[in-house]
């Protein structure tokens, strides 16, 4: 999982089941009102109007003993951008995935339903599916993010240093291979980036991907 904004979201790849899925789901008009007001405010990165759309007891996970960790999470997603087009499905909460996320992570409440968004940039294999857990509160949806476990928090930390390898080693990619993944990333060839990295580099698939996105981070 590709954490958003305090792990409440995650980005995967688009396929055509998912897109099937989500056209073919109905959606109550207050979620669509819901997603519009979200998408409206993950690609502006406006934070403060981010953090509005969240339950208050999502929002009090946050402490300032525990903040630079949220923050570090928020950070890995900020350059993701969600086109027009998107398609919406509403589903029932994968109980199993909760479970598999419990040492790492939990949620204050829990949550309702499960927001799917999943979106593919224009004339590209590229997309993915930004993940919310929603509930209601005074009549409205809001997002519920789950909070993480001290055990998450140092698992966090502790991979402080793998992430920075990654960080250093799409730093040190030379020209013209960092001209040609800048263009290629600023086309939405995420894929075709890592590829090309991969096949220049030898490195193997999950390298690849993983200092890809680290330039991507280093050009925004």
């Amino acid at each position: 999982m590709k954490p958003g904004l305090a792990t409440a979201l995650c980005v995967l790849p688009l396929t055509s089941v998912a897109a099937l899925r989500a056209q073919d789901t109905p959606v109550p008009p207050d979620v669509k009102a819901f997603a519009a007001q979200y998408v409206a405010a993950y690609n502006s990165k406006d934070q403060s109007h981010l953090l509005s759309l969240y339950s208050p007891e999502s929002r009090a996970c946050v402490t300032p003993a525990n903040k630079d960790v949220y923050d570090a999470m928020a950070s890995l997603d900020r350059h993701d951008h969600v086109p027009p087009g998107y398609l919406l499905s509403l589903t029932s909460v994968n109980e199993s995935n909760l479970k598999a996320m419990a040492f790492n992570m939990y949620f204050v409440v829990k949550p309702e339903r499960e927001l799917h968004i999943d979106y593919q940039y224009p004339n590209t294999n590229d997309g993915g599916q930004l993940q919310l857990w929603l509930v209601r509160s005074n009549g409205r949806w809001l997002s519920d993010f789950p909070c993480m476990t001290e055990q998450g928090l140092q698992s966090f930390r502790d991979n402080a240093a793998a992430r920075k390898h990654y960080v250093d080693l799409a730093a040190a990619i030379k020209e013209p291979l960092r001209s040609q993944l800048i263009a290629m990333l600023r086309q939405h060839q995420l894929g075709e980036a890592s590829e090309r990295y991969q096949k220049a580099t030898g490195s193997d698939v999950h390298t690849a991907m993983r200092v890809v996105y680290a330039l991507q981070d280093q050009v925004q």
